[in-house]
């Protein structure tokens, strides 16, 4: 028997006779303003009372767009269990301080701080899973430079030409930006100044809790900053938010043209996927090999000055790294002598004495480089590119290589898709130089 819809049903009787499960029901509560957390059993009873005319709106009924009720009724659940631990744990803490101070017996100190400091760090824990302090942000809704009521929020928020950008938890409203994730917020469009994601790094133990193995991960905030210089966290997801982020400013800049939009602030601990200068290794030397007998390179002659440019860039790289490896072996040296005539640790400083061997290193490799300069082992090609992004360009025929230009030599526009582009090569390592003077 096909089950009707929700609303086309007239009578709880006849909504009984289909199965429903507890998604769904908490679904159904939402769209009808009803109480929506709970078990199965609770929303039967909450979905009966509906039927016979009497409505039981959420335990926060704070808001009537389902979105915003969702977020301050799923989250901070045991609000009040952990604020008041907080509250008592402080007091106790209060206590256990003073009575510290004032010189008393342990008894009457040691208790109240070890009961107080612990209950805190737990209340602490528990308000932060809980999403306790965005919920209670969510009373009253953080704002830009003007100030917006919760009635004039869920006004917004439930406008017809509201959009909700589900993947990062923003209302694109008629007159405001409304943010969810991290607490409702909401900014008028012609107070933004700017908007920008900053990616945050985590880190969390993967597999059982009783794994030692341990995975990288990140969350990425927009951030609006006001024409006041207030930033207001407007989302937080899992998720790469960048491309989310230029449909919020493209849809701004309809209300304030003067939004700048400001690259992806990046977390330290990210990896680097900028352009690599050069790439090298004996995988990318075969498959160059390969591209020109396929004749997807072309070997090609370029312009002397040019070439002397590229090959002075090699040349002083190998000459930085000399004082580079000097200061790196004068740091060795200096925690080596202090591991075996102060801290006795002789096992411990063997570790660095790689360290002291980079100099030579450093030097071997000055008149490796020279030589090579000498024999003249270079070569340069001309391919198409097919592919660019923000880690960099991709050849016709290494299809699985990335490369990058030289800063110093870099053309003034940026290459197009199919435009012809020069590869240099130096000893195993490729980078992309300017085509501008090709013979």
């Amino acid at each position: 028997m096909k089950r009707p819809d929700f609303d086309s049903i007239k009578t709880y009787e006849e909504f009984k006779k289909y199965r429903w499960c507890r998604d769904e029901l908490s679904d159904i509560c939402k769209a009808h303003g009803l109480l929506f957390v709970g078990s199965e059993k609770k929303l039967n009873k909450v979905i009966e009372a509906y039927f016979n005319g009497v409505k039981i709106p959420p335990r926060r009924n704070w808001y009537t767009n389902a979105v915003l009720s969702s977020f301050v009724n799923e989250n901070g659940v045991l609000m009040a269990f952990t604020l008041g631990i907080f509250a008592v744990s402080l007091v106790f803490t209060v206590i256990g301080l003073i009575n510290r101070i004032r010189c008393t017996d342990d008894v009457y100190y040691v208790p109240h701080l070890a009961f107080g400091i612990t209950g805190l760090i737990f209340s602490w824990i528990g308000i932060q899973t809980d999403q306790d302090l965005e919920v209670i942000k969510s009373f009253f809704p953080f704002c830009g430079d003007k100030r917006f009521t919760r009635a004039q929020v869920d006004e917004q928020a439930n406008a017809k030409n509201a959009k909700y950008l589900r993947d990062v938890g923003v209302f694109l409203a008629p007159d405001m930006l409304i943010g969810v994730s991290a607490g409702v917020a909401a900014v008028a469009y012609e107070d933004i100044s700017s908007l920008q994601v900053i990616q945050h790094w985590h880190t969390r133990r993967k597999g059982s809790k009783y794994s030692g193995h341990y995975e990288d991960y990140y969350t990425y905030n927009i951030v609006v900053g006001t024409k006041k210089f207030k930033y207001i966290v407007l989302s937080e997801s899992m998720q790469d938010a960048e491309n989310s982020a230029k449909i919020i400013h493209n849809h701004c800049l309809m209300h304030n043209p003067k939004v700048e939009y400001i690259k992806m602030k990046k977390s330290p601990m990210a990896p680097d996927d900028s352009p690599k200068e050069i790439v090298s290794g004996n995988g990318v030397v075969y498959a160059v090999e390969k591209a020109v007998k396929e004749q997807h390179l072309t070997p090609v002659n370029i312009d002397e000055d040019l070439k002397k440019r590229f090959t002075g860039f090699h040349r002083n790289k190998a000459l930085v790294l000399i004082p580079e490896s000097l200061l790196v072996a004068l740091i060795a040296a200096v925690i080596l002598y202090l591991c075996i005539f102060f801290l006795h640790r002789v096992g411990v400083g063997f570790f660095l004495l790689a360290c002291l061997l980079f100099p030579f290193y450093a030097v071997y490799n000055l008149f490796s480089v020279l030589g090579s300069i000498r024999k003249d082992d270079t070569e340069f090609y001309s391919g198409i590119l097919v592919h660019r992004s923000e880690n960099g360009y991709v050849i016709k025929g290494l299809d699985f290589h990335v490369f990058g230009y030289i800063k110093k030599l870099k053309p003034d526009d940026e290459p197009d898709i199919g435009d012809k582009v020069i590869l240099a090569r130096f000893k195993d390592e490729f980078s992309l130089i300017s085509d501008k003077q090709i013979i």
